[in-house]
């Protein structure tokens, strides 16, 4: 049996701070990463029509996503629509999970 500490090709990303619908995440990396690409299909698949801005995704009642490169990081400000604490923390998860192994 192996137990894999980290996933091969996933990026460090860490929480910086939360309220109640706003998140904001630190993602480490190496090289620019194309960030809607990532973030779209993924809100696709939970049944959130997107639009791609410069810097941002915007989805949902009010939803967005919008980030700030760095030289080896990039700032992640995530804040969701209107929506059940249940619903939120899921999508909050799997859009975390989404900068990480994107």
């Amino acid at each position: 049996m192996s137990i894999r500490l980290f996933h091969r090709g996933a990026r460090l990303v860490t929480r910086m701070r939360a309220s109640d619908r706003e998140f904001v995440w630190r993602a480490w990396h190496r090289a620019p990463v194309p960030w809607s690409e990532l973030f779209a299909p993924a809100l696709l698949l939970v049944g959130y029509g997107c639009e791609c801005q410069d810097g941002a995704v915007r989805f949902g009642d009010g939803g967005s996503i919008h980030w700030t490169s760095g030289a080896m990081w990039t700032t992640i400000r995530l804040r969701l629509p209107p929506c059940s604490e249940k619903k939120a923390a899921l999508l909050a998860d799997g859009l975390l999970k989404v900068a990480r192994y994107g």
